[in-house]
């Protein structure tokens, strides 16, 4: 046995672990996170939809809003067609957290979406991937993230 153990163990390939640079990581989902923002303002739904995979997932602020890659674009491209849409997004908030082996990241965004939302603000939630060096969002969540103490008023005001 310990013949067997001495041959057979230096023969063993290791695989060496490349250390992933966060703050590249980090600075490259920015990059799409800000890409993307900026295409939405621009009402340019070909670039929104080039930052995403192709099994995509979006869950909206309703709850009938699950949407695939084809859903979102047609959705996004019927929105933005209205030329009275004037969108005016300012993100106060974003986290990024990237797997520590680099490949995946998630990501939320606090913001408030004009015209959408003036007086609650907005969570987005997204999953990024790594994918031929590339980052793309394969999933997203929004939505309204009301103060605690406006919950009783705002169940009022649906009744």
């Amino acid at each position: 046995m310990f013949i067997f153990a001495m041959v057979i163990v230096p023969c063993q390939t290791k695989t060496t672990v490349m250390p992933v640079d966060m703050t590249e990581s980090e600075e490259a989902v920015t990059r799409i996170l800000d890409a993307h923002w900026s295409a939405v303002k621009a009402k340019d739904a070909d670039a929104v939809i080039a930052l995403i995979t192709d099994d995509f997932l979006s869950c909206g602020t309703d709850p009938k809003e699950f949407w695939n890659k084809a859903d979102m674009y047609n959705t996004i491209k019927q929105m933005f067609a209205n030329p009275d849409l004037k969108i005016d997004i300012t993100v106060d908030k974003r986290e990024i957290r990237i797997a520590r082996d680099g490949k995946s990241a998630i990501a939320l965004e606090q913001m408030f979406m004009e015209p959408f939302s003036q007086k609650i603000p907005v969570r987005t939630v997204y999953h990024l991937v790594k994918e031929n060096n590339t980052w793309l969002i394969d999933f997203t969540s929004t939505g309204f993230i009301p103060d605690n103490e406006d919950i009783g008023k705002l169940n009022k005001a649906l009744e």
